[in-house]
């Protein structure tokens, strides 16, 4: 009978260093988990993986890591976010420079949702409002940064600007899929199909001045509220992404209006 008791008495004990273990070992387990979450937080700026430190760089524009814009709802009417003269520049347009609406588009020329717009949209807002002299409709660039053809394309098209062919060859990049895939080897073609000074227009692409251009495009559509693409501003009313046509023919009527 003793040896039974003592037999019961170490079985127990080594019952309890079981589970003591057990504990430490969850407890340890549990505190490297939580270790390894403190860290990511540190250098994600918080579990939402925020904005990188090198976006804070002064006067250095940093193309945004959102992606393209998906459709939102535009500003309540009335409600104007921007001062449209501030935001017009120098820009190219379409229309009439006096209409009394004006719609100024931030756009990358590799992003899919500007590419929508512009096969499903502008062609109607050109038509109904741009050839009618009550919009005039302004582009300005939105390079995203995980877009690498998305500059080279705007620089090529501001150059293409530079003798009176902006829209042309804007147009030639979109209905040529945008430019994702693409190089200078394309941009050049569509430079001589366009009859351009290409010799001319190939000095235009190393000129600081674009890609100068390019950043304030950049600043001003960040501090007017965009934040991916396309983003516009009507009439100071901030609408984004690639909204159907009844959307901006509903905030044109009621600016006319």
């Amino acid at each position: 009978m003793e040896k039974y008791h003592e037999e019961r008495r170490i079985t127990e004990h080594k019952k309890e260093e079981t589970v003591t273990f057990t504990k430490v070992g969850l407890w340890k387990g549990v505190s490297t988990i939580l270790g390894i979450l403190l860290a990511i937080s540190l250098f994600t700026g918080g579990f939402g993986f925020g904005s990188s430190p090198s976006a804070a760089v002064a006067g250095v524009p940093v193309p945004s890591n959102a992606a393209p814009s998906a459709p939102s709802a535009p500003s309540p009417s009335g409600a104007a976010v921007a001062d449209m003269k501030s935001l017009v520049d120098d820009d190219p347009f379409l229309g009439n420079e006096d209409a009394p609406v004006t719609i100024v588009e931030w756009s990358d020329y590799e992003c899919p949702f500007c590419a929508r717009f512009y096969s499903q949209t502008l062609s109607q807002i050109k038509s109904q409002y741009v050839d009618t002299g009550k919009v005039k409709f302004v582009y300005r660039d939105f390079p995203l940064s995980f877009h690498p053809q998305a500059e080279p394309a705007a620089i090529a098209a501001n150059c293409a600007g530079e003798q009176g062919k902006y829209f042309e060859f804007h147009d030639k990049i979109f209905d040529n899929g945008g430019a994702a895939g693409k190089s200078n080897v394309d941009y050049k073609r569509w430079a001589q199909e366009l009859g351009l000074n290409v010799a001319e227009w190939e000095t235009c692409l190393s000129d600081p001045a674009q890609k100068q251009e390019i950043q304030k495009d950049f600043r001003d559509g960040g501090a007017a509220g965009v934040s991916g693409t396309p983003g516009f501003i009507i009439n100071g009313k901030l609408v984004s992404g690639a909204q159907p046509f009844s959307v901006f023919q509903q905030v044109i009527e009621a600016e006319l209006n």
